[in-house]
């Protein structure tokens, strides 16, 4: 997710860029999560099938076992402070809005390094995730992952490059897409934020809940794949709720 907090180069182009007259993103950006989930779903599913009769062995047994299952748990704490990093910056009603969201241009916080945290968490995410499927099934998430993340940055890009011109280029030109800079990049025209890292990080608590389901499975092989279970659920659940809770907050009482 890119973001913004830059002033807009014209009064015009502010109105022509609020919600209400902004064109609708594409179907595959709209249901973005469910694009990302059904990959996760087919390379669980394709990843598993097997033409000898033998059970796939999961990637991380082949690669080194528990290390890497430890390396799994890294990936997605880095995957849940990363997309915190953005998120506390940009909002939850933003980070999970339908559309492209381009009433503002964020460049302050982590978006002085790199344009996209939260997606470049997502990739961290599906390394610790896809390591539990097979060396097959664990090319195929990465690789969709990619796939998409690519895809919703790419439209981002263009409707903010659309609304902003000139000072978007600007930020494109100083800040990596994915790759993060060492040093903070200056824009002229930013604008402060503040962030609201409370919210941020229980947010995004739903990667902090898949770090820590790992945890069984390293510690006691299949014997923590229950614990792996009821902990991911009761997560999504959890994450399912509070999105519901916000949706239902940002409409506003029934009438």
């Amino acid at each position: 997710m890119c973001a913004a907090a830059v002033k807009p180069a014209h009064p015009a182009r502010r109105i022509a860029g609020m919600n209400g007259g902004a064109r609708s993103s594409p179907w595959w950006y709209r249901r973005r999560g469910t694009v990302i989930g059904a990959i996760y779903g087919l390379g669980f599913l394709a990843g598993n099938i097997s033409f000898d009769g033998t059970r796939p062995v999961p990637a991380f047994e082949l690669w080194g076992g528990d290390r890497v299952l430890w390396l799994a748990v890294a990936s997605a704490l880095c995957a849940w402070l990363w997309r915190a990093s953005g998120t506390a910056y940009l909002r939850r009603d933003v980070v999970f809005a339908a559309d492209v969201q381009r009433d503002r241009l964020i460049v302050a916080g982590v978006f002085r390094y790199v344009r996209n945290p939260l997606y470049l968490g997502n990739m961290f995410l599906a390394l610790g995730i896809a390591v539990l499927a097979s060396p097959l099934g664990f090319a195929a998430i990465v690789a969709g992952n990619a796939a998409i993340v690519w895809l919703l940055a790419a439209e981002e890009a263009r409707e903010l490059e659309q609304r902003y011109g000139a000072a978007y280029a600007a930020y494109r030109a100083a800040v990596p897409a994915f790759l993060p800079r060492l040093t903070p990049a200056d824009v002229a025209g930013s604008l402060t934020v503040s962030p609201d890292w409370p919210h941020a990080l229980l947010g995004e608590g739903f990667c902090f809940a898949l770090a820590v389901a790992i945890v069984p499975i390293a510690l006691f092989g299949a014997a923590g794949v229950p614990a792996f279970w009821a902990i991911w659920v009761a997560a999504f659940v959890i994450f399912a709720y509070n999105g519901w809770r916000a949706g239902r907050a940002q409409r506003g009482p029934s009438t």
